[in-house]
């Protein structure tokens, strides 16, 4: 008995400790703190899932390689930068761009410098430079090299980039390649 009567003691404290512990676990689990923590993972994980994507579309730009880019883009992506010459939609106009840019600069390669991420779209500023050695539509080539910037911006739906808008520095461009001539200096007064 006496054994007994010293160990209750010892059981009371573990049991109260036990219960303590559950508590604190439960009021954990429901605390707004926790539910924004888990949020900001899940949005980071989404935000790192976008850029591996734009990071992969970019390779297969630079690579001139479009197997498997139905895995990134969805079928009916929309291309707002499209070449007016393209006259295909979807995936294909996608192709059909990189054919051009390829055709017409095959040494082309962009570079992305950075890259940000909110909700549903990456945006990321790139650097490209290339020789134009072929036709770029009814241009002819000029065996000049561009070497100009852009930012861009990706929205993705369901995993897929759905939609890209995008800016080069286009006059910068066709001033290097000798299809425009540079803005006339201003006068002195």
């Amino acid at each position: 008995m006496h054994k007994l009567l010293s160990t209750l003691p010892i059981a009371g404290i573990l049991l109260f400790a036990a219960c303590e512990n559950a508590e604190h676990e439960k009021a954990e689990h429901h605390d707004p703190m926790n539910a924004m923590h888990a949020e900001m993972m899940k949005t980071d994980s989404m935000a790192k899932a976008q850029e591996a994507m734009v990071t992969a579309i970019n390779d297969r730009f630079n690579s001139n390689n479009m197997e498997g880019i139905e895995t990134l883009m969805t079928a009916d992506v929309v291309d707002h930068q499209m070449d007016p010459s393209i006259k295909t939609t979807g995936i294909q106009s996608i192709k059909d761009l990189l054919k051009m840019y390829h055709t017409a600069f095959p040494d082309v390669k962009q570079e992305i410098l950075g890259m940000a991420t909110k909700g549903d779209r990456t945006y990321f500023q790139i650097h490209i430079t290339g020789t134009n050695t072929g036709p770029w539509g009814e241009m002819p080539a000029t065996g000049k090299v561009m070497d100009v910037m852009g930012c861009d911006v990706m929205r993705f739906e369901n995993g897929k980039a759905a939609e890209h808008w995008g800016y080069i520095e286009e006059a910068k461009m066709m001033m290097q390649l000798g299809l425009m001539p540079p803005p006339a200096a201003p006068e002195k007064k």
